[in-house]
Protein backbone atom coordinates (compact mmCIF):
# COMPACT_ATOMS: atom_id res chain seq x y z
CA UNK A 1 0.00 0.00 0.00
CA UNK A 2 1.69 3.52 -1.14
CA UNK A 3 1.12 6.81 1.43
CA UNK A 4 1.93 10.34 1.08
CA UNK A 5 5.30 11.11 2.12
CA UNK A 6 5.43 12.03 6.09
CA UNK A 7 8.10 13.04 8.42
CA UNK A 8 7.20 12.95 12.28
CA UNK A 9 8.18 15.31 14.93
CA UNK A 10 7.47 14.42 18.42
CA UNK A 11 6.14 11.35 20.80
CA UNK A 12 3.53 13.09 22.47
CA UNK A 13 0.23 11.48 23.15
CA UNK A 14 -1.65 14.20 21.40
CA UNK A 15 -1.21 13.40 17.70
CA UNK A 16 -1.58 16.57 14.81
CA UNK A 17 -1.32 16.08 11.09
CA UNK A 18 -0.03 19.23 9.67
CA UNK A 19 -0.47 19.81 5.56
CA UNK A 20 1.38 22.55 3.41
CA UNK A 21 -0.04 25.28 0.76
CA UNK A 22 -0.08 25.59 -3.26
CA UNK A 23 3.26 27.14 -3.49
CA UNK A 24 5.23 24.68 -1.25
CA UNK A 25 5.70 21.21 0.50
CA UNK A 26 6.29 20.30 4.14
CA UNK A 27 9.65 21.55 4.30
CA UNK A 28 7.76 24.91 4.45
CA UNK A 29 7.10 24.38 8.25
CA UNK A 30 11.26 24.34 8.59
CA UNK A 31 11.74 27.42 10.55
CA UNK A 32 8.91 26.27 13.24
CA UNK A 33 10.23 23.09 14.06
CA UNK A 34 12.89 23.90 16.61
CA UNK A 35 10.50 25.71 18.14
CA UNK A 36 7.83 22.90 18.55
CA UNK A 37 6.33 20.85 21.84
CA UNK A 38 7.49 17.42 20.83
CA UNK A 39 6.95 16.20 24.15
CA UNK A 40 3.21 16.90 24.71
CA UNK A 41 2.07 16.74 20.75
CA UNK A 42 3.40 14.05 17.85
CA UNK A 43 3.43 16.24 14.47
CA UNK A 44 2.72 14.56 10.97
CA UNK A 45 4.05 16.55 8.19
CA UNK A 46 2.96 15.85 5.12
CA UNK A 47 3.55 15.96 1.26
CA UNK A 48 0.45 15.70 -0.62
CA UNK A 49 0.75 14.23 -3.83
CA UNK A 50 3.08 16.03 -6.73
CA UNK A 51 4.63 17.44 -3.74
CA UNK A 52 7.90 17.07 -1.83
CA UNK A 53 8.98 13.15 -1.15
CA UNK A 54 5.07 12.56 -2.38
CA UNK A 55 6.21 14.63 -6.13
CA UNK A 56 6.48 10.96 -8.29
CA UNK A 57 2.34 9.94 -6.72
CA UNK A 58 0.54 11.36 -9.64
CA UNK A 59 -3.58 11.54 -8.92
CA UNK A 60 -6.63 13.69 -10.25
CA UNK A 61 -5.54 16.15 -7.39
CA UNK A 62 -9.24 16.37 -5.90
CA UNK A 63 -10.63 17.25 -2.51
CA UNK A 64 -11.67 13.82 -1.80
CA UNK A 65 -8.58 12.10 -3.11
CA UNK A 66 -6.40 14.56 -0.83
CA UNK A 67 -8.52 13.94 2.20
CA UNK A 68 -8.73 9.94 1.73
CA UNK A 69 -4.90 9.64 0.98
CA UNK A 70 -4.41 11.45 4.90
CA UNK A 71 -6.37 9.18 6.48
CA UNK A 72 -5.19 5.99 4.87
CA UNK A 73 -2.02 7.26 6.36
CA UNK A 74 -3.47 8.06 9.74
CA UNK A 75 -5.00 4.82 10.12
CA UNK A 76 -2.09 2.86 9.14
CA UNK A 77 -0.75 4.53 12.34
CA UNK A 78 -3.51 3.76 14.44
CA UNK A 79 -4.69 7.18 15.25
CA UNK A 80 -7.98 7.19 17.19
CA UNK A 81 -8.42 11.15 17.33
CA UNK A 82 -6.13 13.81 16.44
CA UNK A 83 -6.19 17.38 15.22
CA UNK A 84 -5.57 18.73 11.84
CA UNK A 85 -3.39 21.81 10.75
CA UNK A 86 -3.70 23.02 7.27
CA UNK A 87 -2.59 26.20 5.25
CA UNK A 88 -4.13 27.30 2.52
CA UNK A 89 -5.48 25.24 -0.14
CA UNK A 90 -4.95 23.11 2.13
CA UNK A 91 -7.16 24.68 5.02
CA UNK A 92 -9.71 23.31 2.53
CA UNK A 93 -8.83 19.79 2.99
CA UNK A 94 -8.89 19.67 6.87
CA UNK A 95 -12.21 20.89 6.25
CA UNK A 96 -13.06 18.25 4.43
CA UNK A 97 -11.72 15.56 6.91
CA UNK A 98 -12.85 17.00 9.52
CA UNK A 99 -17.02 17.01 8.13
CA UNK A 100 -16.05 13.17 6.75
CA UNK A 101 -14.42 11.98 10.47
CA UNK A 102 -16.46 14.24 13.04
CA UNK A 103 -16.13 11.86 15.79
CA UNK A 104 -12.31 11.56 15.08
CA UNK A 105 -10.88 15.13 14.53
CA UNK A 106 -10.44 16.57 18.14
CA UNK A 107 -9.75 20.72 16.64
CA UNK A 108 -8.66 22.01 12.81
CA UNK A 109 -5.94 25.00 12.49
CA UNK A 110 -6.71 26.74 9.28
CA UNK A 111 -3.88 28.91 8.49
CA UNK A 112 -4.99 31.56 5.82
CA UNK A 113 -6.85 29.19 4.43
CA UNK A 114 -9.63 28.47 1.61
CA UNK A 115 -13.14 28.13 2.72
CA UNK A 116 -15.12 24.78 1.71
CA UNK A 117 -16.96 27.02 -1.07
CA UNK A 118 -13.51 27.38 -2.81
CA UNK A 119 -12.62 31.02 -4.05
CA UNK A 120 -13.37 31.29 -8.02
CA UNK A 121 -12.87 34.21 -9.78
CA UNK A 122 -12.68 36.19 -12.94
CA UNK A 123 -11.31 34.26 -16.33
CA UNK A 124 -8.13 36.82 -15.98
CA UNK A 125 -7.67 36.02 -12.73
CA UNK A 126 -7.86 32.16 -13.11
CA UNK A 127 -5.60 32.51 -16.29
CA UNK A 128 -3.21 34.31 -14.09
CA UNK A 129 -3.05 31.50 -11.45
CA UNK A 130 -2.88 28.97 -14.35
CA UNK A 131 0.11 30.76 -16.03
CA UNK A 132 2.03 30.87 -12.52
CA UNK A 133 1.49 27.09 -11.93
CA UNK A 134 2.68 26.10 -15.27
CA UNK A 135 5.73 27.93 -16.07
CA UNK A 136 5.24 31.82 -15.72
CA UNK A 137 7.76 32.25 -12.60
CA UNK A 138 7.26 36.24 -12.87
CA UNK A 139 3.48 35.67 -12.63
CA UNK A 140 4.26 33.28 -9.48
CA UNK A 141 6.60 36.15 -7.65
CA UNK A 142 3.61 38.33 -8.41
CA UNK A 143 1.51 35.92 -6.42
CA UNK A 144 4.04 35.84 -3.38
CA UNK A 145 4.39 39.40 -3.14
CA UNK A 146 0.59 40.22 -3.72
CA UNK A 147 0.38 37.66 -0.77
CA UNK A 148 2.68 39.46 1.39
CA UNK A 149 1.72 42.56 0.81
CA UNK A 150 4.68 43.76 -1.33
CA UNK A 151 7.15 43.78 2.00
CA UNK A 152 9.63 41.97 0.92
CA UNK A 153 13.13 40.90 -1.21
CA UNK A 154 13.24 39.88 -4.78
CA UNK A 155 14.95 37.11 -3.56
CA UNK A 156 12.21 36.18 -1.35
CA UNK A 157 9.87 35.63 -3.76
CA UNK A 158 12.48 34.40 -6.12
CA UNK A 159 13.40 31.01 -3.22
CA UNK A 160 9.80 30.74 -3.13
CA UNK A 161 9.04 29.46 -6.38
CA UNK A 162 12.47 28.15 -7.33
CA UNK A 163 11.69 25.63 -4.10
CA UNK A 164 7.94 25.29 -5.56
CA UNK A 165 9.48 24.25 -9.19
CA UNK A 166 11.96 21.91 -7.90
CA UNK A 167 9.81 20.48 -5.14
CA UNK A 168 6.50 19.86 -7.08
CA UNK A 169 5.32 19.15 -10.60
CA UNK A 170 3.21 21.51 -12.81
CA UNK A 171 0.58 18.65 -13.17
CA UNK A 172 0.14 18.98 -9.65
CA UNK A 173 -0.12 22.60 -9.18
CA UNK A 174 -2.50 23.00 -12.29
CA UNK A 175 -4.49 20.00 -10.43
CA UNK A 176 -4.50 21.81 -6.93
CA UNK A 177 -5.58 25.19 -8.72
CA UNK A 178 -8.67 24.08 -9.95
CA UNK A 179 -9.30 22.13 -6.78
CA UNK A 180 -8.57 25.22 -4.69
CA UNK A 181 -10.98 27.36 -6.75
CA UNK A 182 -13.81 25.38 -7.73
CA UNK A 183 -14.69 22.61 -5.34
CA UNK A 184 -17.69 23.86 -3.16
CA UNK A 185 -18.53 21.29 -0.43
CA UNK A 186 -19.70 24.87 2.20
CA UNK A 187 -23.55 23.20 2.37
CA UNK A 188 -22.20 19.79 4.15
CA UNK A 189 -19.78 21.53 6.72
CA UNK A 190 -22.63 24.05 8.29
CA UNK A 191 -23.06 23.54 11.82
CA UNK A 192 -19.71 21.26 12.28
CA UNK A 193 -19.11 21.54 15.93
CA UNK A 194 -15.81 20.87 15.77
CA UNK A 195 -13.65 23.46 17.70
CA UNK A 196 -11.67 25.51 14.45
CA UNK A 197 -8.96 28.26 15.04
CA UNK A 198 -8.88 30.45 11.63
CA UNK A 199 -5.68 32.37 11.37
CA UNK A 200 -5.45 35.23 9.07
CA UNK A 201 -2.14 37.24 8.26
CA UNK A 202 -1.96 40.88 8.87
CA UNK A 203 -0.34 41.47 5.56
CA UNK A 204 -2.58 39.03 3.47
CA UNK A 205 -4.59 39.65 0.66
CA UNK A 206 -6.83 42.65 1.31
CA UNK A 207 -10.24 41.44 2.12
CA UNK A 208 -9.06 38.20 3.84
CA UNK A 209 -10.65 39.00 7.32
CA UNK A 210 -14.16 39.48 5.60
CA UNK A 211 -13.78 36.60 3.59
CA UNK A 212 -13.01 34.33 6.44
CA UNK A 213 -15.99 35.84 8.57
CA UNK A 214 -18.95 35.73 6.08
CA UNK A 215 -17.62 31.57 5.16
CA UNK A 216 -15.92 30.07 8.80
CA UNK A 217 -17.54 32.21 10.91
CA UNK A 218 -20.87 32.22 9.51
CA UNK A 219 -20.67 28.11 9.10
CA UNK A 220 -18.61 26.68 12.22
CA UNK A 221 -20.59 27.70 16.06
CA UNK A 222 -17.37 26.80 17.22
CA UNK A 223 -14.84 28.50 15.24
CA UNK A 224 -13.01 31.30 16.52
CA UNK A 225 -10.53 34.15 14.01
CA UNK A 226 -7.09 35.45 15.44
CA UNK A 227 -4.59 37.40 13.47
CA UNK A 228 -0.85 36.83 13.18
CA UNK A 229 0.49 40.02 13.15
CA UNK A 230 3.51 41.04 11.38
CA UNK A 231 2.67 38.07 8.72
CA UNK A 232 1.42 38.11 5.56
CA UNK A 233 -0.10 35.03 3.75
CA UNK A 234 2.62 32.45 4.91
CA UNK A 235 3.23 33.01 9.21
CA UNK A 236 5.50 29.50 9.29
CA UNK A 237 7.92 31.39 7.27
CA UNK A 238 7.29 34.82 8.54
CA UNK A 239 6.83 34.43 12.00
CA UNK A 240 7.34 31.14 12.87
CA UNK A 241 7.72 31.27 16.79
CA UNK A 242 4.74 33.17 17.23
CA UNK A 243 2.46 31.28 15.30
CA UNK A 244 4.13 27.94 17.21
CA UNK A 245 2.61 30.12 20.38
CA UNK A 246 -0.77 30.31 18.92
CA UNK A 247 -0.84 26.32 17.23
CA UNK A 248 0.32 24.95 20.99
CA UNK A 249 -2.33 27.20 22.67
CA UNK A 250 -5.48 25.95 20.61
CA UNK A 251 -4.16 22.84 20.71
CA UNK A 252 -4.05 22.90 24.34
CA UNK A 253 -7.59 23.91 24.59
CA UNK A 254 -8.42 20.92 22.78
CA UNK A 255 -6.73 18.39 24.31
CA UNK A 256 -7.56 15.19 26.58
CA UNK A 257 -5.56 12.76 28.32
CA UNK A 258 -7.73 10.30 26.73
CA UNK A 259 -5.86 11.35 23.17
CA UNK A 260 -5.07 7.29 21.39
Amino acid sequence: MEFIAHKQIGSGKEKVLVMHHWMGDSTSYDSMLPYLNTDDYTYLFVDLRGYGHSKEMRGIYSIEEASADAIKLINSLAWNKFHLIGHSMSGMIVQKIAVDNPSRVKSVIAITPVPACGSPGPKEMMDFFESAALNDDGAAMECVNTLTSNRYTKAFAMKMVLDNRQWSTSEARLGYMKMFFYTDFSEKVKGLLTPILVLIGEHDFEGSEAFMRNTFLEWYPNARLECCKASGHYPMIETPIALVAKIENFLSDNSSESAQ
